[in-house]
């Protein structure tokens, strides 16, 4: 099955938002009529020069275009921040309901790079990248139009032929930089998926290689990262000499030609020299334009790829069924190649053990039972009803997870607990923290409940952060409690203590555990092998 082919019909059509569309294009017309209105000031003022006219229209226009400069400029920034925030706001509305199985390792690295550099960079998009590639090309147009006004035909189809010489040879030069620039993004990808796997991995490096071997993986891919730079360099500098030579061609042919014909007044030569000057010298912009296009296309690339995904679809509000109970039905489930044909009734307030050898599919189970995917084939009904006919918040209200490797963020240790119910009060979060077996933590600082756990809670051991998880699913209180080896690094009396709590509770308990079971008081045992029916 083809990525295309997993992504419901209409699931596209928000990946480029067609309000962030329609401010680029305002944009766009805005610096097309700045680059008018800036040609039409220097015309002005070769005018002025030719017949010693006075310098009013030269001002008034020149202060027309400054202002509108200003306010494009402006526009443009204010642009670039909104269309950064429209594209953050579609890709998080995308990866909310994305299928984590998509989410591999390199796209968590090109993810992280989308986020930190890509987005970002398109706020510069609307004030600096569109009049590059819009101004600097039209205000030469324009300003030919003013030097055949001035001058006549002759002088104008020179100077359009120089400058469309010189855009040519700047458009071979970017072209040659682009093809010279085009690994760097793939570096810079790999180069961040390296330095990830060593950040989250530091400690097994450290205390297996040793600190000197311990940078020998990701050092390899920095060596890589600083040929394809220096090769970048090299391209830049060879785009730069002949963008130089680009630059000065049109200005040098017509010294040339007004000297060889002495063609019209001093004044006149000195006003086609000032307006052929301003026309050649957007031209030196474009001198490393090829670098922001890489850039620019390969950000472009990664957001629609990451916009582009296999998604999990949803009924519309009005169409969605929403379960009567708590029942839990599974049905003929497939899974290839972890498991094949499961087949269970979980009752509600039931405690249900999965059991299986490592590999059996016991963490699939519990991400199809909280729909992160869908099966292959069966079907799975909470309350009686599929749940591909529920909306997923539905859904997600009525369960808790605690996942095997729990994720504590960067903030307080109420912050972090609140994610299970934002709205809970101070006093039901410190309670459901002290349920979680986390009172000794609350009682060494002062801060007590709002101290802080550190970088991804560093400030905690492996324990204290599973109970930090079990305290967040505890105070979402969802009839369904789901503990993916929940409590693996708890010492034995402290998981005694927390299983003893939560087998007081009327939710249903679906629990995946490799030590003793029997302090679950289990009422269904689901063992996964290689055909199962319960």
């Amino acid at each position: 099955m083809t990525l295309a082919s997993q992504i419901p019909s209409g699931a596209t059509s928000s990946r480029w938002p067609s309000h962030a569309k329609r401010r680029l294009i305002w944009i766009s017309l805005s610096w097309c009529f700045v680059a008018a209105l800036e040609a039409m000031a220097y015309t002005v003022l070769a005018q002025a020069i030719t017949h010693q006219q006075s310098p009013l229209w030269v001002i008034l226009t020149a202060c027309v275009a400054i202002l509108m400069t200003i306010f494009t400029t402006r526009a443009g920034f204010f642009c670039g921040v909104r269309l950064s925030g429209d594209l953050f706001e579609a890709l998080g509305q995308t990866l909310a309901r994305a299928k984590l199985s998509w989410l591999t390792e390199t796209r968590r690295a090109q993810l992280a790079m989308l986020a930190s550099q890509g987005i970002p960079g398109f706020m510069s998009v609307p004030a600096h990248q569109i009049q590059t590639f819009l101004h600097a090309p039209l205000l030469p147009l324009f300003l030919v139009c003013g030097i055949g006004w001035l001058s006549g035909p002759a002088v104008a189809l020179l100077s359009a032929g120089t400058l469309a010489l010189s855009l040519f040879l700047q458009f071979k030069a970017q072209m040659a930089l682009i093809e010279s620039d085009k690994a760097r993004h793939a570096a810079n990808i790999k180069t961040a998926n390296a330095t990830i796997e060593f950040v989250d991995h530091l400690e097994l490096l450290r205390t297996t290689a040793g600190p000197i071997r311990a940078i020998g993986r990701i050092e390899q891919q920095w060596q890589i990262q600083e040929e394809v730079l220096a090769n970048t360099n090299r391209a830049a500098a060879k785009a730069t000499l002949l963008s130089a030579v680009a630059k000065s061609l049109p200005l040098a042919c017509l010294s040339a030609y007004l000297a060889i014909t002495a063609t019209g007044t001093p004044t006149m030569t000195l006003a086609l020299l000032v307006l052929m000057t301003r026309a050649t010298a957007p031209l030196g912009e474009l001198a490393l334009a090829g670098l922001s296009i890489n850039q620019l296309r390969a950000a472009v690339n990664d957001y629609l790829k990451s916009t582009l995904v296999p998604t999990l679809p949803e009924p519309k509000a009005a169409h969605a069924l929403v379960p009567d109970g708590h029942h839990i039905s599974l049905k003929n489930i497939s899974q290839m190649p972890v498991f094949n044909q499961i087949s269970a009734e979980i009752e509600p307030g039931a405690h249900v053990i999965i059991s299986g050898p490592s590999g059996s599919g016991k963490s699939t189970l519990l991400e199809l039972l909280m729909r992160f995917d869908d099966p292959q084939s069966g079907t799975i009904t909470f309350g009686g009803i599929p749940l591909h006919q529920m909306r997923y918040a539905e859904l997600a209200s009525h369960i808790a997870y605690v996942a095997q490797d729990p994720v504590v963020f960067t903030g307080t240790l109420a912050e972090n607990i609140r994610l299970g119910h934002s709205a809970a009060s101070h006093v039901d979060v410190e309670a459901a923290a002290r349920r979680a077996m986390l009172g000794h933590v609350i009682d060494r600082s002062p801060k007590g409940i709002d101290q802080p756990v550190g970088h991804q809670g560093s400030a905690l051991s492996g324990g204290e952060r599973q109970r930090v998880a079990i305290a967040r699913a505890l105070l979402k209180t969802a009839p369904v409690l789901i503990l993916d080896e929940a409590t693996a690094a708890l010492d034995e009396e402290t998981e005694r203590q927390i299983a003893a709590y939560l087998n007081t509770l009327s939710a249903t308990l679906i629990i995946v555990t490799h030590r003793d079971t029997t302090i679950w008081q289990p009422t269904k045992i689901i063992t996964l092998t290689e055909s199962t029916q319960i």
